[in-house]
């Protein structure tokens, strides 16, 4: 069954439409892309306080939750609310088809990622920390513990490369958001990548803003230089590189560039033939 017949856009239309909102993206105004963001860091953070009292309250959910951010990722896409994740994987096809100055992508970038932080820290510090929300036992040492064990005790290099896989799976949940147009079929293409990304406890950028910082907030032995260190660097680079290489480029050399090189031979050559033809 090829995509059209599934009711959904092929892979090359949908490349290009991912390309359209990259470019979009790139040239948005910088309150606009700072709201948004701001919005989607929020949207995750109340995700993030569902997720760990359901994780840390319920005895075998420990290890792994990956339902409330996975439904959070399409609350997100479906309420066009954004986060640092998509900018990578978007902006490395504008910088492949030489669109906008380098100020274009370095903006963009710091104004999503400062962004996304602002709403996590926001969800973090006024809806779970000053609510209590997480204070009380096993909450408190179920997330202490999973920042403990996620964070200070694992290896920055074994973050990073985790990082990077969660930045391709969540790059292709959005792909295939792309591609389904209606909203049961998105929010199921945005869920399954991401399910997966979770299930294997690959770190997310805007998901360990929040439970860094609430963990921070709530006792766990990692300092703000710690969190910046060990805990954003990695997981950002890591993100972006899997959604840059894995999605962006791969998409844009696939179904843009090779194509469309594709096609002009095939023009070339028809060319040919009706020129000799006509002789």
């Amino acid at each position: 069954m090829t995509a059209a017949e599934a009711g959904a856009l092929s892979p090359s239309d949908a490349t290009d439409e991912l390309y359209e909102t990259g470019v979009h993206h790139l040239f948005e105004s910088p309150i606009l892309c700072f709201l948004k963001n701001v919005y989607g860091g929020l949207l995750f953070g109340f995700a993030g306080l569902f997720s760990l009292i359901i994780a840390t309250g319920s005895h075998g959910l420990e290890d792994s939750n990956p339902v409330p951010f996975g439904t959070d990722l399409a609350r997100v896409a479906l309420t066009q609310r954004d986060r640092y994740t998509g900018y990578p994987m978007w902006l490395a096809m504008t910088a492949l088809q030489r669109q906008g100055e380098p100020i274009y992508y370095i903006r963009c970038l710091l104004i999503s990622w400062v962004g996304n932080l602002l709403g996590a820290l926001s969800s973090s510090f006024f809806f779970s920390y000053l609510t209590n929300a997480l204070a009380e036992e096993p909450y408190k040492s179920g997330v202490v513990m999973q920042v403990n064990s996620d964070i200070v005790e694992s290896p920055w290099h074994v973050i990073f490369l985790k990082s990077i896989g969660c930045g391709y799976l969540v790059t292709l949940a959005m792909f295939f958001g792309t591609q389904n147009h209606d909203g049961i079929s998105k929010a199921l293409g945005l869920h399954i990548p991401f399910f997966m990304s979770i299930t294997a406890r690959l770190p997310h950028t805007v998901e360990y803003m929040y439970l860094s910082t609430i963990g921070m907030m709530l006792g766990a032995p990692l300092s703000v230089v710690g969190f910046l260190w060990k805990c954003m660097l990695p997981i950002s680079l890591g993100n972006a590189l899997g959604g840059a290489v894995f999605v962006g480029a791969f998409n844009w050399y696939v179904f843009m560039y090779a194509e469309n090189k594709d096609k002009a031979k095939d023009q070339w050559a028809n060319g040919v033939d009706d020129r000799e033809l006509t002789a």
